[in-house]
């Protein structure tokens, strides 16, 4: 299998390019080497490595920073796509596109199944809406959130440094999603890669959950003082940030559970794990 990875510097497509290196060639291509939004630079390479598979790890993330410049994160989160497509249909070759949870509008309040209306509330989550409908109908779109990182310090380990300075420690309670650890989702994309699915996908751990409640849960499984971690409002519900947030944005995994082959476990026992390993 020959693979291209675009976006491939950053934590999930670090993971990406480790996971099929044992597969075959793997063009694993950062911001850097290959501008996603260069309709020009993607089809040559694409045309170059003859991937039967592209993964698309590359995106604009920064969600206040797309409010302040749409033009931009149009042409990184919607258009690249189709760049992408159109590329990787020359060479016969299978696309994989990630997309958010910031696609839906935050008014549920059990998690969201794939064929759940749509109505993001910023220009992030509609640009990155945009983008699945530029992947195309024979593409796989995964739609993840909150990713915790498998190979550098994140979340878990920055709580850890907080809660063990003793102060107080504030996290927002209303906002609430599904954690989703790097090092789970990746076998996932891996067998929807394989097997060619085509259409939205879910894909994240179970279990939905606040930033306070993450917090403590991290603060427990250290033998730390859950009691530090201090209720506050989130940023980006009352209007002090650009771009609105989602109030509520898990996702469930039913497409996942359809296929009866892939399953991801719960954020907490995954959590457990990244702490152990970060207390050592």
């Amino acid at each position: 299998m020959r693979v291209l990875v675009t976006g491939a510097a950053g934590r999930l497509g670090r993971e990406v390019v480790r996971a099929f290196a044992d597969d075959g060639p793997v063009f694993g291509l950062s911001r850097i080497a290959l501008n996603v939004a260069d309709r020009k630079a993607v089809h040559a390479a694409i045309a170059s490595c003859t991937p039967s598979l592209v993964v698309n790890c590359a995106a604009w993330t920064d969600v206040d920073g797309c409010e302040g410049d749409p033009q931009r994160a149009q042409r990184i989160n919607a258009a690249a796509v189709g760049y992408l497509r159109e590329a990787a249909e020359e060479v016969g070759a299978h696309l994989l596109h990630v997309s958010t949870d910031f696609v839906f509008d935050g008014k549920a309040d059990v998690p969201y199944p794939e064929d759940h209306p749509t109505d993001p509330l910023s220009v992030y989550g509609a640009v990155k809406l945009a983008g699945e409908a530029a992947a195309g109908p024979s593409a796989t779109v995964v739609r993840t959130s909150w990713l915790q990182p498998a190979d550098a310090p994140g979340m878990v380990e920055r709580l850890i440094v907080a809660l063990a300075s003793g102060g107080p420690v504030r996290m927002g309670d209303e906002r609430v999603a599904c954690p989703t650890f790097i090092a789970d989702l990746v076998p996932v994309l891996r067998y929807l890669c394989e097997e060619r699915v085509a259409g939205v996908v879910h894909a994240t751990n179970a279990g939905p959950t606040s930033w306070f409640d993450f917090a403590r849960g991290v603060a427990t499984a250290a033998g730390l003082d859950p009691g530090r971690v201090v209720r506050t409002s989130d940023p980006g519900l009352d209007g002090t940030l650009p771009a609105r947030r989602p109030l509520y944005s898990a996702l469930d995994n039913a497409v996942l559970r359809s296929l009866g082959n892939v399953t991801i476990r719960d954020h907490r026992e995954a959590l457990a794990e990244a702490v152990a390993r970060a207390v050592g």
